[in-house]
């Protein structure tokens, strides 16, 4: 892996996203983790432009916030965090994919 900033900071923020995804696994799904990862995410996006796709960002913004504030229950709360789980294995995906060895 090339120390550059822009690698380290795509490792990390990839590890975030798998630490993410398995505290969605292990916790309740009001939990505030993905509070703090998504403006985390949001700020990455926003600072290297083109290299997050948009739309699974934002999906995945909408529907953490759909399970936090508890708006749905059911078969719409699993179908919404089926939704976010893929969301963020797909940041995943595009984390893993831009870090350069």
């Amino acid at each position: 892996m090339r120390y550059a900033a822009s690698n380290v900071t795509t490792f990390v923020m990839l590890m975030f996203t798998v630490w993410i995804i398995i505290t969605r696994f292990r916790s309740k799904p009001d939990t505030n983790w993905p509070l703090f990862y998504y403006p985390a995410v949001i700020a990455f996006h926003l600072s290297v432009p083109g290299f997050l796709n948009e739309w699974i960002l934002y999906a995945g913004v909408v529907s953490a916030l759909l399970l936090r504030f508890e708006f749905l229950g059911g078969f719409a709360g699993g179908f919404v965090r089926f939704l976010e789980l893929l969301c963020l294995i797909g940041l995943a995906y595009q984390f893993g994919g831009r870090v350069t060895m």
